[in-house]
């Protein structure tokens, strides 16, 4: 299992890349929303090789064709990672791991330094739990508006 992921690891090096792009509309305090993103995009006749790293990542992320722009290209499949759960659980602590050192270890560890610096600035609700009620003394979860499905009806008349 651990020669796969150096074997793995060293086609990333090879083909992966890690970016971050700008995702939406900007935040209600002005702050861009970020996308981060891992992905590998390689001929579709290698497909095999990007169904491997993507169980060995828990079948995280996804794998794609992509459209090619030159009839005489060769056909492509992209496997890409962006959702933050996805590269926290899973390509962080693979790349942490098996990615040796190298000039994509020093851009990976970049982009993991920005993505770090971005959860902690902007963090997510997953594994907080629901939400609760905002009406005093309520502690059902939040259905609409901040409030519990009762609390809703009475506050919209629906």
């Amino acid at each position: 299992m651990e020669s796969t992921g150096f074997v793995l690891a060293g086609f990333v090096a090879g083909e992966g890349s890690f970016y971050d792009t700008r995702a939406g509309e900007d935040r209600v305090d002005g702050s861009t929303r970020t996308r981060f993103v891992f992905q590998v995009t390689i001929a579709e006749r290698d497909r095999q090789v990007l169904e491997a790293l993507q169980t060995f990542l828990g079948n995280a992320g996804y794998i794609r064709d992509v459209a090619v722009r030159n009839e005489r290209w060769l056909p492509l499949v992209t496997y890409r990672v962006h959702s933050r759960i996805g590269i926290r659980t899973k390509v962080i602590p693979f790349c942490d791991q098996f990615l040796l050192s190298s000039a994509k270890r020093d851009q990976y560890e970049r982009w993991r330094d920005d993505f770090c610096a971005y959860e902690a600035n902007h963090p997510t609700q997953w594994g907080r739990g629901p939400s609760i009620c905002y009406e005093p003394g309520c502690d059902r979860p939040v259905r609409g508006r901040g409030l519990c499905r009762s609390h809703y009806y009475r506050e919209t008349g629906y």
